[in-house]
């Protein structure tokens, strides 16, 4: 007889499967395996995140001293020189103790000094003023209180850039602005009209509103104003003299204010706010074509560089990231010069205005 076939196992299927079958123990280390390695590859992204994060951290604090500070058109003065500059200027003025020298000033004021030196550089040429290597050699020796020909130059040159922590060629174009600024005011106060609108007005200087209102209020009472001056004006330069200002000529006084004094009629009493406090102003004569007086002058053509100045900045494109309000203003950088520039660390430079 033949055999007979034996009949083909049907499998269980797998939920009718004990627990503990083979089939159930692999499925389970599945999961566990795939959950392990998923939190393994989370954990792995949050290093490389936080790895990141940390490397260009650090590839922007090492880049910073070369980043750009300020912007004008192509020239580009990169972070640690504005730093050096900065403490420059604040060493100009005689360290850190002075309203003038604290950072809130001293940023924006050497912001537009790099600028301003700019613009000479630029366009002094305009009026075929230029500065010759003798010059520029001449100015940079009186400046370091020896000749040009001194024995000792190259030696005192080289501890002065080392003080300053400024490059050859920034030193010279530093000193190259200097020299034409000179010539361009020499211009300027040549071109100068021998007379002009003036006015004669005495003033007291106070601190609020308040105070000066109430010395307007005694003036217009009958009260003495050179009296008043004496007792009450901060301006050292006119209260011993009963305020008296003398004649002043248009274009010697800040234009906002100028025109505030030169609209006031003979006998007229006003109070006009500065910065610094508020005046109280009695106008006492008045002429239209008045000569200029030779201290005058040189008020007169700093004014008239400054007008020229700005004119020439406003065709300019001007980037500033190192000063507080301005349209690129960058915390990091302004801190790292602050930093550099109120410790007294000159900062070497290696690539210069355009590095």
């Amino acid at each position: 007889m033949p055999k007979r076939r034996r009949q083909a196992k049907i499998p269980t299927p797998a939920w009718d499967r004990p627990r503990g079958a083979i089939g159930s123990r692999v499925l389970g280390r599945g999961f566990q395996f795939y959950g392990a390695v998923a939190i393994s590859l989370l954990i792995g992204l949050a290093l490389a995140i936080l790895g990141y994060a940390f490397l260009a951290d650090y590839l922007e604090t090492q880049g910073r001293p070369g980043s750009t500070a300020v912007r004008v058109d192509d020239t580009r003065f990169r972070l640690d020189h504005f730093s050096n500059r900065l403490r420059i200027y604040v060493d100009q003025l005689g360290g850190q103790g002075t309203d003038a020298t604290q950072p809130v000033t001293a940023l924006p004021a050497t912001s537009e000094l790099l600028i301003q030196e700019e613009i000479v550089r630029r366009f002094a040429d305009e009026f075929d003023i230029t500065a010759s290597e003798e010059e520029i050699l001449q100015e940079i020796a009186t400046r370091l209180g020896i000749t040009a020909d001194d024995e000792t130059f190259d030696v005192v040159y080289q501890q002065e850039l080392a003080r300053s922590g400024l490059s050859e060629l920034e030193f010279s174009d530093m000193i190259e602005a200097a020299v034409l600024q000179v010539k361009l005011l020499e211009m300027f106060e040549a071109e100068l009209s021998p007379s002009a609108e003036s006015v004669r007005y005495r003033q007291i200087l106070v601190t609020t509103d308040e105070t000066a209102q109430e010395i307007r209020d005694q003036i217009e009472a009958g009260e003495d104003f050179a009296a008043l001056a004496a007792e009450n004006s901060l301006d050292v330069g006119t209260k011993d003299s009963g305020g008296e200002v003398g004649w002043v000529p248009r274009g010697v006084l800040d234009a906002s204010t100028e025109e505030l004094v030169f609209a006031l009629e003979p006998n007229e009493i006003t109070t006009i706010p500065l910065p610094q406090g508020v005046l109280v102003i009695e106008m006492e004569e008045k002429a239209e074509d008045r000569e200029v007086e030779e201290d005058q002058r040189t008020p007169l053509a700093r004014r008239a560089f400054d007008s020229w100045v700005q004119e020439k900045r406003q065709s300019l494109d001007i980037v500033i990231s190192v000063v507080p309000g301005a349209d690129n203003y960058d915390q990091k950088k302004a801190e790292w010069a602050v930093d550099r520039a109120y410790t007294q660390q000159s900062v070497p430079v290696t690539g210069g205005q355009g590095g």
